[in-house]
């Protein structure tokens, strides 16, 4: 597992800089939501549809693969997150 990740973070001057390989200070689990990717980019959380998000992450899971499908913007991978800090991870990462 990578155990840094990347973050932005303001610089004293008010710009924003794009800094990797920080440590990391958590103890990853792969017991968060699942994030989509979908064919045209498009990143899917748990919460991107709010009419699902009092479902089962089982659930959600079918529809938005089903939603994706008939609206001709296939999910083309997926991961999983930590549920502690939330970062993503694409199995079998753990």
């Amino acid at each position: 597992m990578n155990d840094t990740h990347a973050d932005l973070i303001t610089l004293p001057d008010g710009s924003t800089a794009f800094v990797d390989g920080i440590p990391d200070t958590c103890a990853h689990d792969g017991n968060g939501d699942a994030v989509h990717f979908t064919a045209s980019g498009k990143v899917i959380h748990w919460h991107t549809f709010r009419a699902w998000a009092g479902y089962t992450s089982q659930m959600r899971h079918s529809l938005i693969y089903e939603h994706q499908s008939q609206i001709g913007d296939p999910i083309t991978g997926s991961a999983v997150t930590c549920s502690k800090c939330g970062k993503q991870f694409n199995p079998p990462s753990f």
